[in-house]
Protein backbone atom coordinates (compact mmCIF):
# COMPACT_ATOMS: atom_id res chain seq x y z
CA UNK A 1 0.00 0.00 0.00
CA UNK A 2 1.11 3.87 -0.72
CA UNK A 3 -0.24 6.81 0.88
CA UNK A 4 0.29 10.58 0.13
CA UNK A 5 -0.05 13.48 1.92
CA UNK A 6 -1.81 16.66 0.02
CA UNK A 7 0.69 19.31 1.48
CA UNK A 8 -2.55 21.96 0.01
CA UNK A 9 -4.55 20.25 2.82
CA UNK A 10 -2.43 19.33 5.58
CA UNK A 11 -2.52 21.45 8.41
CA UNK A 12 0.35 19.76 10.28
CA UNK A 13 -1.97 18.90 13.44
CA UNK A 14 0.28 15.81 13.76
CA UNK A 15 -2.79 13.45 14.27
CA UNK A 16 -1.33 10.89 11.48
CA UNK A 17 2.16 11.02 13.05
CA UNK A 18 0.81 9.88 16.29
CA UNK A 19 -0.96 7.09 15.20
CA UNK A 20 1.76 6.33 12.66
CA UNK A 21 5.30 7.56 13.55
CA UNK A 22 7.09 5.10 11.10
CA UNK A 23 4.74 6.39 8.07
CA UNK A 24 4.51 9.88 8.84
CA UNK A 25 6.80 12.73 9.83
CA UNK A 26 6.75 16.29 10.84
CA UNK A 27 10.28 16.49 11.85
CA UNK A 28 11.44 18.32 8.56
CA UNK A 29 8.32 20.44 7.26
CA UNK A 30 5.07 22.27 8.57
CA UNK A 31 3.00 19.48 6.77
CA UNK A 32 3.32 15.69 7.38
CA UNK A 33 5.38 13.61 4.95
CA UNK A 34 5.48 9.98 4.13
CA UNK A 35 8.42 8.35 5.56
CA UNK A 36 7.52 4.66 5.04
CA UNK A 37 6.85 4.48 0.85
CA UNK A 38 5.73 1.81 0.62
CA UNK A 39 3.99 1.11 4.16
CA UNK A 40 4.63 -2.25 5.15
CA UNK A 41 2.19 -4.79 6.03
CA UNK A 42 2.65 -4.53 9.85
CA UNK A 43 2.14 -0.24 9.55
CA UNK A 44 -1.29 -0.36 7.35
CA UNK A 45 -3.04 -0.60 9.56
CA UNK A 46 -1.79 2.47 11.75
CA UNK A 47 -1.45 4.72 8.58
CA UNK A 48 -4.89 3.61 7.89
CA UNK A 49 -6.68 4.49 11.04
CA UNK A 50 -4.11 7.74 10.43
CA UNK A 51 -5.87 8.63 7.22
CA UNK A 52 -9.63 7.79 8.71
CA UNK A 53 -8.57 10.69 11.42
CA UNK A 54 -6.95 13.22 9.22
CA UNK A 55 -9.33 16.24 10.16
CA UNK A 56 -8.35 17.91 6.90
CA UNK A 57 -8.95 14.55 4.23
CA UNK A 58 -4.82 15.28 3.24
CA UNK A 59 -4.25 11.75 3.46
CA UNK A 60 -4.78 9.24 0.75
CA UNK A 61 -4.22 5.50 0.08
CA UNK A 62 -2.41 5.55 -3.77
CA UNK A 63 -4.52 2.54 -5.64
CA UNK A 64 -2.45 0.67 -7.29
CA UNK A 65 -1.80 0.36 -10.81
CA UNK A 66 -3.73 -2.90 -11.16
CA UNK A 67 -7.19 -3.91 -11.21
CA UNK A 68 -8.52 -6.57 -9.21
CA UNK A 69 -9.63 -9.53 -11.45
CA UNK A 70 -13.08 -9.98 -12.76
CA UNK A 71 -13.82 -12.96 -9.81
CA UNK A 72 -12.95 -10.13 -7.33
CA UNK A 73 -16.57 -8.00 -8.30
CA UNK A 74 -18.55 -11.27 -8.07
CA UNK A 75 -21.90 -11.48 -6.14
CA UNK A 76 -19.68 -14.06 -3.26
CA UNK A 77 -16.97 -11.42 -2.75
CA UNK A 78 -19.10 -9.09 -1.70
CA UNK A 79 -17.26 -7.40 1.49
CA UNK A 80 -15.50 -4.41 0.75
CA UNK A 81 -12.20 -3.76 2.11
CA UNK A 82 -10.87 -0.86 4.47
CA UNK A 83 -8.72 0.78 2.25
CA UNK A 84 -11.94 0.58 -0.82
CA UNK A 85 -14.16 1.68 2.22
CA UNK A 86 -11.31 5.01 3.08
CA UNK A 87 -11.24 5.94 0.02
CA UNK A 88 -14.81 6.20 -0.65
CA UNK A 89 -15.10 8.03 2.35
CA UNK A 90 -12.45 10.43 1.24
CA UNK A 91 -14.50 11.70 -1.87
CA UNK A 92 -17.14 13.11 0.16
CA UNK A 93 -16.92 16.96 1.63
CA UNK A 94 -19.32 19.06 3.60
CA UNK A 95 -19.00 22.31 3.67
CA UNK A 96 -20.69 24.57 6.49
CA UNK A 97 -21.73 27.71 6.65
CA UNK A 98 -21.28 30.17 9.95
CA UNK A 99 -24.39 32.53 9.73
CA UNK A 100 -22.90 34.65 12.69
CA UNK A 101 -19.75 35.33 10.70
CA UNK A 102 -21.73 35.38 6.64
CA UNK A 103 -21.85 38.84 5.60
CA UNK A 104 -24.20 37.88 2.77
CA UNK A 105 -21.40 39.00 -0.11
CA UNK A 106 -21.80 36.30 -2.46
CA UNK A 107 -18.13 35.84 -3.10
CA UNK A 108 -18.43 32.24 -2.67
CA UNK A 109 -21.76 31.95 -4.41
CA UNK A 110 -19.66 33.51 -7.72
CA UNK A 111 -17.44 31.04 -7.43
CA UNK A 112 -19.38 27.94 -7.51
CA UNK A 113 -22.84 28.92 -7.62
CA UNK A 114 -24.10 25.23 -7.64
CA UNK A 115 -23.21 24.79 -4.18
CA UNK A 116 -23.78 28.13 -2.84
CA UNK A 117 -26.78 30.46 -3.04
CA UNK A 118 -27.75 33.50 -1.54
CA UNK A 119 -31.37 33.40 -2.77
CA UNK A 120 -32.95 32.38 -0.06
CA UNK A 121 -31.13 34.09 3.00
CA UNK A 122 -29.32 36.99 4.21
CA UNK A 123 -25.67 34.41 3.94
CA UNK A 124 -24.88 31.80 2.09
CA UNK A 125 -26.48 28.46 1.86
CA UNK A 126 -25.24 25.19 1.11
CA UNK A 127 -27.00 23.14 -1.81
CA UNK A 128 -25.02 20.61 -1.91
CA UNK A 129 -24.52 18.07 0.84
CA UNK A 130 -22.05 15.78 -0.01
CA UNK A 131 -20.23 18.35 -2.33
CA UNK A 132 -19.20 16.51 -5.70
CA UNK A 133 -15.76 15.63 -6.21
CA UNK A 134 -16.57 17.81 -9.52
CA UNK A 135 -17.06 20.88 -7.56
CA UNK A 136 -14.77 20.11 -4.52
CA UNK A 137 -11.97 22.43 -5.21
CA UNK A 138 -13.90 25.49 -6.68
CA UNK A 139 -15.95 24.97 -3.10
CA UNK A 140 -12.23 25.04 -0.99
CA UNK A 141 -11.44 27.86 -3.24
CA UNK A 142 -14.87 29.42 -1.71
CA UNK A 143 -13.88 28.95 1.43
CA UNK A 144 -10.22 30.26 1.18
CA UNK A 145 -11.24 33.27 -0.22
CA UNK A 146 -14.29 34.24 2.24
CA UNK A 147 -13.57 37.48 3.81
CA UNK A 148 -14.90 36.81 7.23
CA UNK A 149 -13.77 32.72 7.01
CA UNK A 150 -17.52 31.67 7.34
CA UNK A 151 -17.25 29.02 5.67
CA UNK A 152 -15.89 25.18 6.97
CA UNK A 153 -15.17 22.20 4.75
CA UNK A 154 -15.22 18.81 6.52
Amino acid sequence: MRVYVDPELCIGCGICEGEAPAVFSLAASSVAEVVMDPVEADHEEAALLALKDCPENAISVIESETTASPAADSADDAEESPTDYILERKKEMKAIVDQDLCIGCGICEGIVPEVFSLQNEPYAEVLLDPIPEEFQDATREAAEECPESAISIE
